[in-house]
């Protein structure tokens, strides 16, 4: 067997809390995450609620996880609270945290705020209460169910969490109230109360208003469809099942090999509460990804769906109008950040521009997917974009030829000292054509070394982790070599090609718990032939190769390659089999295959006993040569979260920079860059801080209106800055001025000695004599 392309992937980050690491880190990295989910929508508040509960990497940590979300909890209010009671109900085991979970959600069960009042009553349905817990909860769902006054969103939520979690008299109560929505007037409510009644497995109430909605072509047209043909499925499979049961076999015994997974199928459809509405592919694609799950944490299974998405990272590449948008605070569809290099940047089109129609089709009520799809199509064409932003009178319609775009995977900044820096997000398919492109116009601006960032780098494609380290290594050099299980030839060697690029440019590599499998190829082979000092912490610890595999049982739907690129775009034409209105290209395995190897013939890949949870082999991962933790505020000083967080509620920072960067574009480019930690440079410094009333220090008011302007000048200067907040700001990240220190070191130089970084060293790391590189096998 030869596999014509390796991945080194990992899922998407993990917030790993390694052990003995202590609770108080913990305890700020919850903070962290809940108050950025508080400034947030809900959707980011559901991204939060996964790191949250992923910072504990086995039950024993989970805990310590718990405990510092049930500390931190109180001083958030809003989608902060959602986060931290979705992260609860993940790591609870059993009922353990079902009261923690009531607790955080009581405040937001009488919000204002309807969204947040709706998602706090499906929480409230999660299977994680005491009974005397659930019977609280229950009680506020009956509230919020049979109230007329509430919100009609909030009363379907909370409808069907009672329907799952009430007593018989409250599910009655659930269905009564859902089924009154289908007597309402408004158009609105009464399709509500249909998919709610579909959704909680009432069909005969709702369908005779799903048959009404199935012939639009609307989002609600479409889950009516699939209601529909759901209920058809279930009635085909009951005729067949009563006909089985007619001939005798009431058990729906197999006697094939996977008879018992045939049995379990039909007594789920049978008995289960939820048995009616799953489908057949639901319940076979989860005994795929549980199966696969079982051989180790890397190899899974992808539906069609999961698939795509986790191509387009690999890729990076569409035809658009090249902009990351998603809903704002207005639940308006908005520009959260142009790309640079695409035509609604070069159209004029900037961050916090609101996208009101395209083509005259109006965004308002429509999902981020269906008006993706109609920004998205065929480079070359045009797209007309309604667009309103704050200050106009009335909005403007702008037309807009498609590019094809490419998601950047790499960025770069010159930092003082003429030390260049790149950070790569990813290895996807065009990551070392980026980094060269990026290298060299670091070079030609006059950068004298190089910091490659790799931290967060969870990795990509094996072949650009060969390809970006020979743009280093001169030579044929060993960069990697796989070994598949004995008796499998199909091992493999990857050397550098005599194709360096940059062979005696001096650098340093950055590498976290984060930076993971091509990320820790880079970082290790880079180490290994004495190329690159390591500095940072230790890497994850991935050391096996995933190969991509197409099943024959779920073939991809044919389509017409318009530009031969081989995959289908999203303009091309295709034929819907299944009639669902988007192209599928599959069900795929990603399957370990092999495990990789380092020049030093060292495989970095942690080993977990899997009945301890313990960590087997204490050399795993890249062991940085110069160790030196990210730290944004010292441990003790925690409490400046809470300080932080009024103070970001209220938008404080960003309003602050609004009112003054249309006079003080110039200086706020220049701190931006940088201020060596002088507070006295920005307007009306004294007068801000005084008003705010606060026990922070003036250098940290300082510190947050820089990171706000960072993010406010990307679109003057058309570039962001790599990173965010003080991750990759040479004047705030600790691991990056130990790197720019080595460099300057080889060069004979000081750090402390370049104007820029002297009144802004962190004091601890920068008076620390530099580790000599431990002894390498």
């Amino acid at each position: 067997m030869r596999l014509s392309r390796l991945f080194l992937l990992i899922p998407p980050v993990l917030l790993l809390c390694p052990a003995g690491r202590a609770q108080s880190d913990v305890e700020r990295q919850v903070g962290q995450i809940l108050t950025q989910a508080e400034q947030g929508n809900l959707a980011e508040a559901w991204v939060a609620a996964d790191k949250l509960a992923n910072l504990s990497t086995d039950k024993n940590q989970d805990e310590a996880v718990a405990r510092a979300i049930v500390a931190a909890v109180e001083k958030v209010s809003g989608a902060g609270r959602i986060a931290a009671a979705r992260a609860l109900c993940e790591l609870s085991d059993g009922t353990a945290l079902g009261e923690k979970v009531l607790a955080a959600l009581q405040p937001l069960a009488e919000s204002a705020d309807a969204d947040l009042r709706a998602a706090a009553m499906t929480l409230l349905g999660r299977e994680v209460y005491t009974r005397s817990a659930l019977r609280e909860a229950a009680e506020i769902l009956e509230k919020n169910t049979t109230s007329e006054l509430v919100d009609p969103r909030v009363r379907v939520a909370a409808a069907k969490s009672l329907w799952a979690r009430g007593t018989a008299e409250q599910r009655r109560a659930a269905s009564r109230t859902l089924g009154s929505f289908l007597q309402s007037t408004d158009r609105n409510l009464k399709v509500q109360g249909a998919l709610a009644l579909a959704e909680i497995n009432d069909f005969e109430s709702a369908e005779p208003t799903l048959k009404e909605l199935a012939d639009q072509p609307t989002a609600d047209g479409q889950v009516a469809r699939a209601y529909l043909r759901r209920e058809e499925d279930r009635r085909l499979f009951d005729g067949r099942l009563q006909k089985m049961l007619a001939d005798g076999n009431r058990t729906g015994r197999s006697t094939g090999k996977f008879g018992v997974l045939e049995e379990i199928i039909a007594r789920v459809k049978i008995l289960h509460p939820q048995g009616a509405q799953v489908s057949d592919q639901f319940l076979v694609d989860h005994a795929a990804k549980g199966l696969l799950s079982a051989l180790d944490r890397h190899t899974d299974y992808f539906t069609s769906e999961e698939y795509q998405r986790f191509f387009f990272d690999l890729q990076r590449d569409y035809g658009g109008i090249g902009a990351f948008v998603n809903f704002d605070q207005d639940d308006d569809f908005s520009i959260i950040r142009p790309i640079y290099s695409g035509p609604a940047y070069k159209k004029e089109l900037r961050t916090g521009d609101k996208i009101l129609a395209i083509d005259g089709w109006e965004t308002r009520d429509h999902t981020s997917d269906e008006i993706i799809s109609r920004l998205k199509g065929k480079p070359g064409t045009t797209v007309v974009v309604k667009v309103m932003r704050p200050g106009w009178t009335d909005a403007k319609e702008i037309p807009i030829e498609r590019a094809q775009i490419v998601v950047p995977s790499v960025n770069q900044e010159m930092l003082p000292g003429n030390v260049g820096y790149v950070e790569l997000v990813t290895f996807g398919a065009q990551t070392s054509t980026e980094l060269t492109r990026a290298v060299k116009q670091l070079v030609d601006g006059g950068a004298k070394s190089l910091v490659l960032d790799l931290r967060n780098n969870t990795g990509g494609l094996l072949q650009e982790a060969r390809d970006v380290v020979e743009l280093f290594v001169p030579g044929e050099q060993m960069v990697v070599y796989t070994k598949t299980r004995p008796g499998i030839d199909d091992d493999d060697v990857y050397k550098t090609r005599n194709r360096a690029a940059f062979p005696d440019l001096p650098m340093a590599v950055l590498t976290n718990e984060f930076s993971a499998s091509a990320s820790e190829i880079v970082a290790g082979a880079l180490q290994d032939h004495k190329r690159a000092p390591v500095v940072g912490e230790r890497s994850y610890g991935k050391g096996t190769v995933q190969t991509l595999l197409r099943l024959q049982s779920s073939p991809a739907e044919e389509f017409e390659d318009e530009n031969k690129n081989g995959r289908h775009d999203d303009w091309e034409k295709y034929d819907d089999r299944n009639s669902n209105g988007k192209y599928d290209v599959g069900a795929h395995v990603k399957m370990t295959i092999a495990r990789y190897y380092l020049p030093s013939n060292r495989c970095p890949h942690r080993e977990v006993d899997p009945e301890t949870g313990k960590v087997t082999n204490p050399d795993w991962g890249v062991t940085p040569d110069h160790v030196v933790k990210f730290r944004d505020f010292d441990a003790k000083e925690a409490w400046k979260n809470a300080e932080l967080y009024e103070l970001l509620q209220k938008d404080t920072f960003r309003n602050y920079v609004r009112e003054r960067i249309k006079t003080d574009k110039d200086l706020f480019l220049e701190l931006a860059d940088g201020d060596r930690g002088e507070f006295t440079k920005y307007p009306d410094f004294e007068t801000f801080y005084t008003s705010l009333d606060t026990k922070l220090s003036k250098d940290d008011i300082r510190r947050w209106i820089r990171f706000y302007i960072r993010d406010e000048v990307a679109d003057l200067r058309g570039r962001a800055y790599p990173g965010a907040r003080a991750f990759a700001d040479y004047q705030e990240d600790a691991q990056l001025q130990m790197a720019v220190r080595v460099l300057l070191q080889k060069q004979g130089k000081d750090i402390a000695d370049v104007p820029e970084y002297k009144p802004v060293l962190k004091t601890a790391q920068a008076e620390d004599p530099i580790k000599k590189p431990r002894a390498r096998r």
